[in-house]
């Protein structure tokens, strides 16, 4: 075999590695900005660069790779070289499989949002919490739970181990609870609980204790209460206040709303 026979297949053989390498990172994105950011590392792989298509030159090749991520990125690389002849063979066919990961995930994130489970967790999703607090009676009691520090899980142990925690907290909310009463989780580590008539206080000391048993890492929680009674409409923003004055006044706590809470 020649040399120049040896030198071809070893390029063709690093740039289906290349290739394949992206379309496994295609599995991982959640949405244009990581599809572009690999058809970038792609690119390069392959021999070539990247370029605005207001500064393009004629070596540039018409094969937008920004996925509608700001302005238009086009590939380059010398006409004639072999670089430029991989990117000819093989974005096109990448370009292909990226825009059907961004139909997936565009699928997923519909359906997500179509759900009243929140899919990591398990308990309520932000919309079908909604619906619960809107038909508040004059009885039941709203709490805001928010963790402590959750920041410096992700930050340290990764969002995988992040994931573990909220996963956690979501099953010890629900385990905690009657079966008329409601818990939802309300964005990252913040969530909801509905009581239906009962005693915040002892809820709230009964859980910390089950928590502090079940929890992944000795990580607490501060939560605001609100008696929905003064103002159904305003509860859920008077628990947010008492919560973050539990925060203020040295976290691991729970606070109670006050009047100027609903106002």
């Amino acid at each position: 075999m020649g040399t120049a026979m040896v030198d071809d297949l070893e390029t063709s053989i690093k740039s289906s590695a290349a290739l394949l390498e992206a379309v496994r990172a295609l599995l991982r994105i959640a949405g244009p900005a990581d599809a572009a950011a690999v058809a970038r590392e792609l690119v390069h792989a392959l021999g070539g660069s990247t370029v605005e298509a207001s500064e393009s030159t004629p070596s540039a090749i018409p094969l937008d790779i920004s996925f509608g991520d700001g302005a238009v990125v086009l590939p380059t690389a010398p006409l004639g070289t072999v670089s430029r002849s991989e990117l000819e063979r093989h974005l096109p066919s990448f370009v292909n499989d990226a825009n059907r990961a961004l139909a997936l995930v565009d699928q997923r994130r519909r359906l997500s949002e179509d759900a009243v489970i929140d899919p990591l967790t398990g308990v309520a999703n932000r919309r079908l919490l909604g619906r619960t607090l809107g038909r508040l009676d004059g009885g039941d009691i709203v709490i805001m739970i928010d963790l402590d520090h959750f920041k410096a899980i992700n930050d340290t142990l990764g969002h995988s181990e992040g994931d573990r925690v909220l996963r956690a907290l979501g099953r010890t909310l629900a385990t905690s609870l009657r079966a008329i009463d409601t818990v939802g989780r309300y964005g990252g580590e913040e969530f909801v609980v509905v009581l239906r008539g009962g005693d915040a206080e002892a809820y709230l000391t009964r859980f910390r204790a089950d928590w502090s048993a079940q929890r992944p890492h000795p990580i607490t929680f501060s939560g605001g209460v609100a008696p929905a009674a003064p103002n159904p409409a305003r509860a859920l923003e008077a628990a947010d206040r008492a919560m973050y004055r539990a925060k203020e006044a040295g976290r691991d706590q729970w606070q109670f709303a006050t009047e100027s809470d609903y106002l």
